[in-house]
């Protein structure tokens, strides 16, 4: 046991201990961590600037009223939704983005009657005015024929700005043609107001749930990703060293200290340390996000457990494998042939994560979730992503048929190990 640990001490240094594990690691969740604490604020700040300055209008004196009350109605109504949002979402980094995006408004409106576009466009370009809107007659009469709005700003006018000025000259117009009809245009607005629509399951225990999109899809794939990410990083590193050991001759001055079983336990186990790392940075960095947009709560603590779990089931499926394949070659292009029917079939979850997440529970996810080596990304991203919990029976079913692929993949890879690890020129062949 001694030896085994000491190997698996050296396997961690010599992997998590190198500039370029710890840039790829560490480093890179860290600087994903930082995009949510000042990315975030940034944009809270970026688009808070007010629309300010004198705004030239040729249009119809019907339009020009109107839009004088779509601009002021602006103020009004980003106050009234700010005054109606509890405290907890408007303290929230990501409302605060969302809510900063209608910033204060304070222009002022001056029609023109004035043909000559080109001197107005002028004093736009030198700033004595901040915009120039035209409005046809055409565009207002409702008889059909629509010439459009130009809007004219300057070289550095906000794209916010700008989507102010557009939603509010298109409501002015519209607005402008329904009162031409004896309409009343917020009556017609809110008949045509799209209403909230929520989606409750109905499960068969009597309970009801709210239907999250979020929570069916993307947190499914994260945890799938977490799994790829810790797993095959850590796996491609045992492949790689091992290749390298072989070749160079170290496997040899390894095995007159060694046995072969306590090299191969050591190099598992060390790279295993390496994964549990990979998979604290890139986890923090995932919960991170979730607690800046205010999710955490669409990850119970059961589902950490038995990522958890799956996540030790998928690392010794795949550094068994990495090692049988490592211990068969010489150099690394042959073990790149041999990885690629593996890996073909390992990508089997991720092709099919879009008809796992829509149906969970269905034929293909529940046979695919008892197969190994597929089965721990299948049942983390079949236990995350149903709307109903799993059948225990089938979550249990799958640690159990995990454990016994893990220990007849463990069993495997030492014969290949221990006969593979000292052989030396052609590689493997079925022929």
């Amino acid at each position: 046991m001694h030896k085994t640990l000491t190997v698996a001490w050296r396997e961690f240094r010599h992997t998590a201990m190198t500039k370029a594990f710890l840039f790829g690691a560490i480093v890179m969740p860290i600087l994903m961590m930082g995009l949510f604490i000042v990315v975030v604020p940034l944009m809270t700040d970026s688009n808070s600037t007010p629309l300010e300055g004198t705004i030239v209008v040729i249009a119809e004196d019907d339009v020009v009223e109107e839009l004088r009350i779509h601009i002021n109605k602006g103020n009004a109504a980003l106050k009234e939704i700010t005054d109606k949002l509890p405290e907890v979402i408007i303290n929230d980094p990501l409302a605060g983005a969302l809510l900063s995006n209608n910033p204060e408004i304070n222009v002022t409106i001056i029609p023109i009657n004035n043909s000559d576009i080109d001197s107005i466009k002028d004093q736009v370009r030198n700033g004595e005015y901040s915009g120039l809107i035209v409005v046809p007659d055409a565009t207002v009469h409702s008889d059909g024929s629509n010439q459009g709005i130009d809007i004219f700003i300057p070289s550095n006018f906000s794209p916010n700005h700008t989507d102010i000025l557009t939603s509010a000259t298109a409501r002015a117009v519209v607005d402008t043609r329904l009162k031409r009809l004896s309409h009343n245009p917020d009556s017609i607005r809110q008949l045509l107001r799209r209403p909230h629509t929520t989606a409750t399951r109905l499960s068969d225990d009597g309970a009801e749930v709210k239907d999250n999109e979020i929570a069916r899809r993307i947190i499914p794939l994260a945890f799938m990703m977490l799994l790829w990410i810790a797993t095959f990083t850590s796996g491609q590193y045992l492949l790689t060293t091992t290749i390298e050991e072989k070749s160079n001759k170290v496997m040899e001055v390894l095995l007159s200290a060694v046995s072969p079983m306590q090299l191969l336990g050591g190099k598992i186990v060390g790279q295993a340390g390496v994964s549990a790392v990979i998979l604290l940075m890139y986890g923090s960095a995932v919960m991170a996000g979730l607690v800046a947009f205010a999710l955490v709560d669409l990850v119970p603590m059961l589902h950490l457990v038995l990522f958890a779990i799956f996540f030790i089931i998928a690392y010794f499926m795949v550094a068994t494998i990495m090692a049988a394949v490592g211990s068969a070659v010489s150099e690394l292009r042959d073990a790149q042939s041999l990885m690629g029917p593996i890996m073909l079939i390992l990508i089997i979850p991720m092709a099919l994560w879009p008809i796992l997440a829509e149906h969970p529970n269905g034929m293909i996810a529940t046979i695919t979730s008892f197969t190994p080596p597929l089965l721990p990304f299948v049942m983390i991203l079949r236990v995350t992503a149903s709307t109903e919990p799993v059948a225990m029976w089938q979550v249990v079913l799958s640690i159990g048929i995990g454990i016994i692929s893990v220990v007849a993949m463990i069993w495997m890879c030492a014969r290949i190990f221990r006969i593979g690890v000292l052989m030396q020129g052609k590689p493997p062949s079925i022929l």
